[in-house]
């Protein structure tokens, strides 16, 4: 596999979805073919989880595990494989590292959830770009923009322990960036990281 997969994680209202965009806008500007995909899918099994997250009601933390590995899977065999395998350059908002932060807590640790999607045989990205936000400003940052209205998984302490797993999770292939500053300012960050993957992977623009 030849192509270049970067994955944006982080707290809802992190802005990581902001920065996915940035990045995939970019790479078109550039001329580099690349394609931008997102966690839940818009699949089958995608729908489910979007479903369950709007009901307010969630099912076992085994069965919300299964519903994304068997989401992700699909995503992997119809998208991801094929277009690392073309060369392009992969900008996934969200991967296994969510789920792992999400779902991650007393029956299963974050780091288990990891290996059961290694286990799988899902590819691992080549960056992790985590945005990193304290759990009070992202809340502040979801009322403002959902006037006032919150989802399932969107409680400060809740999303406490959710940073809490990510932190767990860093390891070589993450840049941790810091998501209080100027949209603008992060991307500069993140492009110029990206340009070097570019360089790395003998493609120098």
């Amino acid at each position: 596999m030849n192509g270049i997969f970067c994955v944006f994680e982080g707290i809802d209202g992190s802005g990581k979805s902001t920065q996915s965009r940035m990045l995939y806008e970019f790479t078109l500007n550039h001329g580099i073919n690349s394609l931008l995909l997102h966690e839940p899918t818009e699949g089958f099994f995608g729908k489910k989880i979007r479903e369950i997250l709007k009901s307010n009601t969630l099912p076992p933390v085994l069965q919300q595990i299964d519903l994304f590995i068997k989401d992700r899977h699909d995503d992997v065999e119809l998208n991801i494989k094929p277009a690392l395998t073309r060369g392009d350059v992969i900008i996934m908002d969200r991967y296994f590292y969510s789920n792992a932060a999400y779902q991650g807590g007393v029956e299963f640790d974050a780091i288990d959830i990891i290996k059961m999607n290694i286990d799988e045989g899902f590819p691992l990205p080549h960056r992790v770009y985590f945005i990193d936000i304290l759990p009070q400003e992202a809340m502040d940052r979801i009322q403002l923009r959902r006037n006032g209205n919150i989802e399932l998984f969107e409680k400060i302490d809740f999303l406490t322990k959710v940073r809490d797993n990510y932190l767990k999770l860093i390891d070589e292939r993450f840049l941790v960036i810091d998501g209080n500053r100027d949209i603008n300012e992060i991307h500069r960050e993140i492009k110029d990281d990206f340009l070097k993957l570019l360089k790395i992977h003998g493609r120098i623009m």
